[in-house]
């Protein structure tokens, strides 16, 4: 039975989705210190781990959510090696991927030549 008859999708898409979901658990504490450098950089405002700064923005003081945004830049040395992981398990499976669709492809290009050598015979 091949993974369309059964309605369930093969084991490489289904290691895919398993990869794609632990990718997203390692590399989701990146996006809040992302979002921090990035709005520090707009800004200009200072931020370190020493202290808060004022940051006025709109008449809003959004230092404090600078500071807490940059901090959690200590938690991601914690990640780094399941992000860098995860990074690896997905190229490993791309490759894995990439082989078989080769494969794949090899195998019709050769049943195809079979038939045409086939039908020139008379066959």
């Amino acid at each position: 039975m091949s993974a369309l008859e059964t309605g369930r999708p093969d084991r490489s898409r289904r290691r895919l989705r398993v990869i794609l979901i632990l990718m997203v658990v390692a590399w989701l504490p990146a996006l809040p210190f992302a979002a921090g450098a990035a709005l520090t950089s707009l800004t200009g405002c200072q931020v370190n781990e020493a202290n808060t700064y004022p940051c006025p923005v709109a008449g809003h003081d959004i230092g404090e959510l600078l500071y807490g945004l940059m901090m959690t830049g200590w938690v991601l040395i914690a990640f780094l090696p399941f992000m860098a992981l995860t990074l690896l398990l997905a190229a490993g499976q791309g490759l894995l991927m990439l082989v078989g669709a080769l494969r794949r492809r090899g195998e019709t290009r050769l049943k195809t030549h079979d038939r045409a050598r086939h039908d020139l015979r008379g066959g």
